[in-house]
């Protein structure tokens, strides 16, 4: 008897060990719930897309969360593309006021990040199962053509009015050498 149970004891631990070590049946990959136009986005010659995507506390906050960073999405798209821009033209300038050129390319592009996204649309826009929600916003190209249009006009204007005061200036600067100021009192 008490080899029975030396037998059995033996058997149940070795079946313990071989259930610990068994692996369960694994569980499917849970895919999550994504729009096909957010894992592909579509591509268009007249338009930029701007993807966002969030989960927030409430589905109003999260939509509108979403929509928002689908906009961030393009503005960054267009201060890259805006630089790069600027960028080739800044090597095809060539040297001499390169300093110069430098200097306004910055300032350009400091203005293209704060242009409003006049003109944007909410394409799509879908809430997931799991409380996320994803966004899909397009914006004309055209509208970066015309923006960087004004800044660059804005921007000549004011080149013109600096070099016109340089000019007043050494103007001023010439009158007084020829003929320096005397104090009226001075010849009473």
């Amino acid at each position: 008897m008490k080899r029975n149970l030396i037998i059995i004891g033996s058997l149940l631990m070795i079946f313990a060990m071989m259930a610990g070590c068994a692996s369960t049946a694994s569980e499917p990959e849970q895919r999550r719930d994504l729009p096909e136009w957010y894992l592909n986005p579509p591509v268009a010659e007249d338009v930029i897309y701007g993807l966002g995507q969030a989960k927030m506390s409430t589905d109003s906050l999260s939509r509108d969360t979403a929509i928002s960073r689908a906009r961030t999405d393009i503005a960054k798209q267009v201060n890259t593309r805006v630089q790069n821009v600027m960028t080739d033209y800044a090597q095809q300038a060539g040297e001499g006021e390169n300093a110069q050129f430098i200097s306004m390319v910055e300032t350009i592009t400091k203005q293209i990040s704060d242009v409003e996204l006049k003109g944007a649309v909410t394409e799509k826009v879908y809430a997931a199962v799991d409380g996320n929600w994803y966004a899909m916003v397009s914006y004309p190209k055209t509208e970066i053509t015309d923006a960087v249009e004004d800044i660059f006009v804005r921007n000549e204007e004011a080149a013109f009015a600096e070099f016109k005061s340089d000019q007043a200036l050494k103007m001023l600067e010439e009158s007084i050498a020829n003929d320096p100021l005397k104090s009226e009192e001075a010849g009473n």
